[in-house]
């Protein structure tokens, strides 16, 4: 009866002030806030199975009335990741990871959909892959990635909603023990769901007009070649770098191709601190009616540490510069090229009362600039509550 529990359960009450609700450039509107939130994690593991299974659920509530049309006076932020590793034997290992969330607000973590508040959206980014160890050196991995996005205001919808299916094969090769070599290939298909019911509207680049366009196909394949190697310097360090160039094809002929790189960096200094570091440079799907792609540079990190054993903090800073190529559709409208850049920082402290009570209080700062009239805004959130886990 005493012994504890297989999961870690956290719940949280929040109270704060929110400066730009509405995420606008002009009349902006602030509004006290409160929220509370549930959190469940469970791991299980054996020497053969790892599962990891984490679920969340929050609403909040702003007392000022938004005014922004279509927009209610709350928000929900619903969640579920899944992860499974399973050795079928000495040579073959299958695995999954899986994201689900239905929420309000913009996430800059995991940079899909637009960077402003635009109603509730679907999100999901799914992956399965393979293993197998060929010989004690050379092993390969084949995988498939799905990621959805889907917006219940069908106004944006219209420009965002999108499947993003991806297939990729690694081959490894173990020159040293703590380091392997990759190449790699990936195929990706993006299909826009909606794309053959768009008429892009009027929209204004540095205060001038653009004539409204015919629809603009964006509907695309790549192709990705790339080369890099994962490294550990010790069971605390690690690090993953792929590096080499994508090929782009539209469904209606034109094509472009750029330079591409990834890389993670994760560090844990021993109980009390902890890094993790992401940055990626490529052609993404372009969340623009007027552009068909967008060059992309997003790097952020997460830090966790604790000061002393009663008082810890967090840290996460995203930072995004997004480059719109401009495009000349069927009836010979040019839309011009733009640059968007996004910048997003959250900082919170956390007091330990009791083993499970704890005070916490925190602050966000979120910026965004944009050639694009009246797409930029910036945004400061203030908060503090109670958190207790079990």
């Amino acid at each position: 009866m005493f012994s504890r529990l297989p999961f870690h359960l956290s719940a949280s009450v929040r109270g704060g002030y929110d400066d730009n609700v509405n995420t606008s450039s002009v009349d902006q509107q602030g509004s006290p806030f409160s929220s509370a939130n549930l959190a469940l994690t469970y791991d299980f593991g054996s020497p053969r199975t790892k599962i990891s299974l984490g679920a969340g659920a929050g609403v909040t509530y702003y007392w000022d009335k938004i005014q922004t049309p279509g927009t209610n006076n709350y928000d929900t932020n619903e969640n579920l990741s899944f992860s499974l590793t399973h050795k079928v034997n000495p040579r073959l290992t299958l695995s999954t990871i899986d994201y689900v969330t239905y929420q309000t607000e913009p996430d800059f973590s995991i940079s899909q959909g637009v960077n402003h508040r635009s109603g509730n959206f679907f999100f999901t980014d799914d992956k399965i892959s393979a293993a197998f160890l060929w010989t004690p050196r050379f092993s390969t991995s084949t995988s498939y990635n799905l990621t959805a996005l889907n917006y219940d205001d069908i106004a944006t919808g219209l420009f965002e909603d999108r499947f993003e299916n991806t297939f990729g094969n690694e081959f490894r090769f173990l020159i040293w023990p703590t380091t392997s070599l990759i190449a790699e290939y990936r195929f990706e298909l993006v299909n826009y769901t909606h794309e053959g019911d768009v008429i892009a509207p009027a929209v204004f680049i540095n205060g001038v007009k653009v004539a409204p366009a015919t629809r603009l196909e964006r509907d695309s394949t790549t192709q990705y070649l790339l080369a890099g190697f994962d490294h550990i310097f010790n069971p605390r360090f690690n690090v993953t770098f792929r590096g080499g160039a994508q090929f782009r094809d539209f469904s209606q002929g034109s094509g472009e191709s750029s330079p591409y790189f990834e890389g993670t960096l994760n560090y844990v200094l021993g109980k009390q601190t902890s890094v993790a570091w992401t940055s990626h440079y490529g052609l993404e799907a372009s969340d623009n009616a007027q552009s068909q792609s967008r060059q992309t540079f997003r790097t952020g990190v997460t830090a966790k540490h604790d000061f002393t054993p009663r008082i810890s903090g967090s840290l996460a800073a995203y930072y995004e510069n997004d480059d719109y190529l401009g495009t000349t559709n069927s009836s010979g409208v040019v839309s011009p090229s733009f640059t968007q850049q996004s910048f997003d920082i959250a900082v919170s402290l956390r007091y330990a009362v009791t083993r499970s009570l704890g005070l916490e209080a925190g602050y966000n700062y979120t910026d965004v600039s944009s050639d694009m009239s009246l797409n930029d805004y910036s945004r400061n959130r203030y908060w503090g509550g109670v958190n207790f886990n079990f």
